[in-house]
């Protein structure tokens, strides 16, 4: 801009002249309208949106963005010495995890001890939607707000169902399945649409005349595991509202199988072995995720997924490793890892 200008006018000027820190300030606005211009053309695309920008592209293919969900499950409550008078678990009645980042689980019933008996199980929830909710079983639980007689406190069965809210990339892979196979209302991919538009459902699979003609058995499951009740109810609620006409569809929780891995890998310097164990541990655990009910494993795609990683140059699969497909009833979860770093 200097120059042209000095051709255009023939006059030099300083700078620290009035005009040179003019055609500074105005390049500096040319240069940020020309990056807005790249960043919105890069909203316009499915392909390279981001945030709300991406939002509004789902909406046009009829998709919303799952929301973050809360974790259930259930905790017991014990005491040491049975109690001649009943003791009452109040609904609200709140527990937590221990470590460095707790996680507050609070009771969705009232429940209580009956007289001369240890311990009550109760459903409850954890405080904070989220994939981090999802507790292991048998977990000791710290008391918060609880009656004085407990002495114990423990989730007999995991708390699942917790989920973040969706990402960019999950979002866009939606968007990009809407054009591959488009919904009309009779086909398999409209129900499984409906189904993954509830919160909390991940993947859905459709079996069809499953009990006969005319049936049709929908598979439903969350990334990490089994859905609740209350998923599936909310799911066949939108099914019954939207199915055609006369055809009976059963909403079911999709079966998890475990697959394991056993891989040698040779790690690129300036990794340690045990970034290398955890990183190719997770893009095991983000492959087995994108694979859908009733869904095939390819050894060739888990290995891409290893070398994405970006720190192995090779890897070697054990022999009992082969492709695997599961039926359109279950999905495949990460079972036992073993990383083995040369």
């Amino acid at each position: 801009m200097k120059n042209d200008y000095i051709q255009r006018s023939g006059i030099g000027f300083d700078e620290a002249s009035d005009i040179a820190l003019r055609l500074k300030v105005l390049a500096g606005e040319v240069f940020n309208l020309y990056s807005n211009f790249e960043w919105l053309k890069r909203q316009m695309f499915a392909a390279t949106a981001s945030g709300e920008y991406l939002d509004y592209i789902a909406a046009q293919r009829g998709l919303t963005r799952r929301a973050a969900t809360k974790a259930s499950g259930t905790i017991t409550f014990y005491v040491d010495e049975f109690s001649t008078d009943p003791i009452l678990i109040p609904q609200g009645t709140v527990a937590a995890t221990s470590g460095e980042n707790p996680l507050r689980i609070y009771t969705v019933e009232d429940a209580v001890i009956p007289i001369n008996t240890g311990s009550v199980t109760v459903r409850a929830e954890v405080e904070t939607a989220g994939f981090n909710g999802n507790i292991r079983n048998q977990t000791v639980l710290l008391p918060i707000s609880v009656p004085q007689e407990i002495s114990r406190i423990t989730n007999t069965s995991s708390f699942t169902g917790g989920a973040d809210t969706e990402s960019d990339a999950s979002l866009r892979e939606r968007i990009k399945d809407s054009y591959y196979c488009v919904p009309n209302c009779v086909n398999k991919a409209y129900y499984q649409q409906l189904a993954k538009s509830v919160d909390g459902v991940d993947k859905a699979g459709v079996v069809t005349y499953a009990r006969g003609i005319g049936t049709m058995n929908l598979y439903v499951s969350s990334f990490d595991g089994d859905v609740s009740q209350q998923t599936l109810d909310k799911v066949t609620e939108v099914i019954n509202r939207e199915r055609e006409i006369n055809l009976d569809i059963r909403v079911i929780d999709a079966t998890s199988i475990g697959y394991d891995m056993t891989v040698t890998v040779k790690a690129k310097a300036g990794y340690t072995e045990e970034e290398v164990t955890e990183l190719c541990t997770q893009a095991f655990e983000d492959y087995i995720s994108t694979i859908p009910i009733g869904g095939k494993l390819y050894l060739s795609n888990l290995g891409r997924h290893l070398l994405e990683t970006g720190c192995i140059e090779n890897y070697e699969f054990d022999v009992s490793m082969t492709n695997a497909e599961v039926p359109g009833s279950q999905y495949f979860v990460s079972g036992d890892v073993t990383v083995e770093v040369i």
